[in-house]
């Protein structure tokens, strides 16, 4: 079966929040400077424009970061199979022990799909027949034997917040 991970943004009402708020305070400024007969003056980081749609930039940004971590994550030797003295011919020719990646033939690599459904979310999905076995593993197969987990999503999803906290400081960019 496939496998899929789904993101999804509050970015459209904070940008719409953050422009309200905008407003006010550009009105505000307007209005003081008015008031005290300030002159056209502007200040280094005082760039009220740079706010506009930093939540959907910030969205887009941590997305395209992502999908670049989740195939990193596949490809990094890592996994645990079953046990490091279990040596195994993979179907390319290889033997590995572990850790090892999770890439044999490419085929669940490969069938990485990034989709946008609407502004706000993004599906990954691998369509591979075996990517929810590889992610999940399986208590016993068919023949008896233990597959075990390999949830190559759980490090992207850990660190997505960090990430995004350091686009955020790079005021979405």
């Amino acid at each position: 079966m496939s496998y899929t991970l789904r993101f999804t943004s509050n970015a459209y009402q904070a940008d719409s929040a953050i422009g309200k708020m905008l407003g006010v305070l550009d009105k505000l400024k307007k209005q003081a400077k008015g008031a005290l007969k300030i002159k056209n003056e502007t200040f280094e980081g005082n760039r009220w424009e740079d706010l506009y749609g930093i939540s959907q930039r910030t969205f887009e940004r941590a997305m395209d970061w992502a999908d670049v971590d989740l195939d990193q994550q596949m490809g990094a030797v890592k996994w645990k199979w079953k046990g490091s003295e279990y040596e195994t011919a993979r179907e390319n020719g290889q033997f590995v022990k572990e850790p090892r990646d999770i890439i044999d033939m490419g085929e669940l690599l490969q069938g990485k799909q990034r989709k946008q459904s609407r502004r706000n979310v993004v599906d990954f999905e691998w369509t591979a027949d075996h990517a929810e076995l590889v992610h999940d593993g399986a208590a016993a197969l068919k023949n008896g034997a233990y597959y075990p987990a390999r949830p190559w999503t759980d490090p992207t999803l850990a660190d997505i917040d960090e990430v995004i906290s350091g686009i955020l400081r790079n005021g979405g960019r």
